[in-house]
């Protein structure tokens, strides 16, 4: 085989086979051609696309560059969720105890944030101690034992999606529906779980902003899923607003921790609440714990209320060195002090906002990153108050930010002033939960 034929049959639309899928996989990750070619090659794919069959052989590619946990050794189901990202998604740091609560195993890779959107790895490191990185038999150790574990995702662990993600990042082809599929999927196959929810986000501050693109990549992602012996289940979430009311690394661990204590169901953010509650109850009916939605459901707030989830959370922190003080409320979490709050400037109705914006301004924090390499400061953070829909009147604090740095907190409270739109018309409240895909 030869790359150069590849790419032009991919050019004028021919489907691929298995092995040359393979061969470019492999080809790439072994440097056997120039990344240039590989370039071309992706950018093929971005304007020809991928058949059902294509796609799976990408991610089977990507999936067979490196390890693949072996989670058969586990008397409970395996299960795991995967979010395609937005502001203020903490849901992973109460999902994963919560899930375990109720009778699975979850081994979770995760993530660190990038542009708008923050990453679960970011906000476990605001833990002091906690442990992001370690070898596959302790990961898989510490889910036997504690329940639930997570982690970033080692160089062992499809490394042919690092290389690609990495040239897709810079060469315009990203928005692509297979290679995203295969991207996520790769890494979420090698984890081993047998049961894989994804919540799907759309709206402003989703990267998948149109409900159509999200319902194509949802139906990609079930496929390739079932193709590899998966459960699958997708919720497509709203992401026009921040979840819940903190945005940043510290508070918004905070936040997760506190709402899942005993009676954190009834007294966290409703929004956040709601869809933890939803996507733990997939997770459970279709790992087959559950005959129907209801009882899924029943059995999630039942974990919930009785303190179970909690305490599998202290175990699971502690089991990976995290030290947490739970009679604090902040748990012994560093959050910066409070430096300003941007307060309304006139009266209204909440009409919408550029979630994106919302998202953007902790990096003029210093909370989130421009570029991969970019430090953070992991203390600093935003509490966003009203949700589209309130009355908001003149004088109503809209947000609190925290940060060490006044100046730096001015530029982030304008940018959410410019985000936000306060208009003369009631509007009505935004639902949560769009659509599921079984």
């Amino acid at each position: 085989m030869n790359i150069l034929e590849i790419i032009e049959a991919k050019k004028v639309g021919r489907a691929l086979t298995e092995q040359e899928i393979g061969f470019v996989v492999d080809g790439f990750t072994g440097e056997a051609f120039a990344s240039y070619q590989m370039a071309a090659f992706l950018m093929a794919v971005w304007f020809r696309g991928m058949n059902e069959a294509e796609t799976a052989a990408l991610t089977g590619a990507m999936l067979r560059s490196g390890d693949e946990l072996d989670t058969s050794g586990f008397a409970e189901p395996t299960a795991d969720k995967h979010s395609t990202g937005g502001v203020g998604d903490k849901v992973s740091l109460l999902l994963a105890p919560l899930a375990a609560a109720c009778g699975l195993r979850v081994p979770m890779l995760s993530g660190r944030g990038l542009g708008h959107t923050g990453g679960t790895l970011d906000k476990l490191e605001s833990i002091p101690g906690y442990r992001i990185h370690m070898d596959n038999d302790e990961f898989l150790g510490i889910v036997a034992r504690a329940g639930c574990a997570i982690i970033g995702q080692s160089g062992s662990i499809a490394p042919a999606d690092g290389r690609i993600y990495a040239l897709r990042d810079v060469t315009g082809t990203v928005d692509c529906v297979p290679l995203i599929t295969a991207s996520i999927m790769s890494k979420k196959l090698a984890a081993g779980p047998g049961t894989i929810i994804i919540d799907l986000k759309t709206g402003s501050g989703a990267f998948m902003s149109d409900l159509a693109r999200a319902r194509e990549l949802a139906g990609a992602l079930v496929t390739v899923g079932r193709l590899y012996g998966r459960r699958m289940a997708v919720v497509f979430s709203d992401m026009d607003q921040p979840l819940g009311t903190a945005v940043g690394h510290a508070n918004e661990t905070i936040e997760a921790f506190a709402a899942l204590r005993p009676d954190g169901r009834r007294q966290g953010p409703a929004d956040l609440v709601a869809l933890t509650e939803e996507l733990v109850a997939e997770m459970v009916r279709v790992a087959g714990l559950a005959a129907d939605r209801a009882t899924a459901l029943a059995a999630v707030r039942a974990a919930w209320d009785s303190g179970r989830a909690f305490d599998v959370l202290l175990g699971w922190i502690k089991a990976q060195d995290g030290r947490l003080d739970p009679d604090r409320e902040d748990f012994g979490l560093e959050v910066a002090p409070l430096a300003l709050e941007l307060e309304a400037p006139g009266d209204g109705w909440l009409e919408s906002m550029d979630c994106r914006q919302v998202g953007l301004s902790l990096a003029d924090l210093g909370g989130a990153r421009r570029k991969v390499e970019d430090p953070l400061d992991l203390t600093a953070g935003i509490d966003f108050l009203p949700a589209i829909g309130d009355r908001i009147n003149r004088g109503d604090v809209l947000a609190r930010v925290y940060s060490h740095d006044r100046q730096r907190a001015a530029a982030c409270a304008g940018r959410i002033l410019d985000a936000v739109k306060i208009g003369a018309e009631a509007v009505p409240a935004r639902d949560l939960i769009i659509d599921r895909l079984e």
